[in-house]
């Protein structure tokens, strides 16, 4: 699978995962601490799925 599909898929899923942890989380869920949550986690999470995906599919 080329490189940008696997990078694409990997930030979609930490995105989602990242959004769906940080709206559970919030006190707030409409405030700005789901939108920072959801930045932070998938930008923590993107290389992990993106690692995973790499070893899944060589």
């Amino acid at each position: 699978m080329p490189q940008i599909a696997l990078a694409g898929i990997s930030i979609s899923i930490a995105v989602l995962i990242g959004f769906s942890i940080s709206i559970v989380v919030s006190p707030d869920p409409t405030g700005i601490i789901p939108i920072a949550g959801t930045i932070i986690l998938g930008a923590v999470l993107s290389p992990i799925w993106y690692r995973g995906f790499q070893r899944m599919t060589a």
